[in-house]
């Protein structure tokens, strides 16, 4: 088994940097990616406006979205996507979907440790715990996903994504479905794991400027009109 561990990057590497990478929705509507680049350790938030596509960025960089065509440049967390033949495992990129995609038959612990358990990489015994107490999962790993609550298993599948502290982890709207009580040790949880495993965030929200994100870069978004197609470009230098 594959032992976890910090990545050994230096600070000026990019965990991620993709150019010119683009899907089209329909005939008139397309989602591009001019140029995203995120820093090991950066928090990195895609804030704009419902439906200009901030979950189809998300899938185009995990790889799980197929592109219109091959991009000039695709690295994400140490992976040519441009040419591999699957989406790198879950020590390279953690994925959290706003439809959490928990496993309805395993219990809390299970799903939490599938992605880690099938890429075969231990997870050390102290993170995994801090994960878990963090979140306020610890008394429900025995349960199932339809025994918990919506914010509950939204929760549980943040805990899945970080438990291989991932070089590159996404989040879509990871704190919209959880009551206040919750949000905030949510969203320090993601800025502690950044800082403490080096990994680089790229987060989708709403409402960041009253969230711990409030300070954290933010993807530059346009609309460009031509003719019939509308195209909502996405673009966050190298810093």
């Amino acid at each position: 088994m594959k032992d976890l561990a910090p990545p050994d990057l230096a600070a000026s590497d990019a965990v991620a940097d993709i150019r010119d990478l683009s899907v089209r929705l329909g005939e008139r509507f397309e989602v591009a990616i001019e140029r995203l680049s995120v820093a090991p350790g950066e928090v990195l938030v895609l804030d704009a406006p419902s439906g200009s596509g901030k979950s189809t960025v998300l899938g185009l960089v995990a790889g799980v979205v197929a592109p219109q065509a091959r991009p000039v440049r695709h690295g994400v967390a140490g992976h040519d996507l441009a040419v591999a033949s699957r989406p790198p495992g879950p020590a390279a990129v953690g994925f959290v979907l706003q439809t959490h995609a928990l496993v309805p038959y395993l219990s809390m612990t299970d799903n939490i440790c599938l992605p880690s358990r099938i890429a075969r990489l231990r997870v050390a015994p102290d993170w995994a715990r801090e994960v878990v107490v963090s979140l306020g999962l610890v008394d429900l790993m025995d349960r199932f996903p339809a025994q918990l609550s919506v914010g509950q298993r939204q929760r549980a599948a943040v805990a899945r994504a970080m438990l291989a502290r991932p070089r590159l982890l996404l989040l879509d709207e990871p704190v919209s479905a959880l009551d206040p009580a919750n949000v905030h040790a949510v969203e320090e949880l993601i800025l502690r794991l950044a800082g403490e495993a080096g990994s680089a965030v790229l987060l989708a929200g709403h409402q960041i400027a009253g969230s711990a994100f409030a300070a954290c870069r933010r993807v530059r978004h346009r609309v460009e009109v031509a003719g019939a197609l509308t195209r909502s470009v996405f673009r966050a230098e190298a810093v």
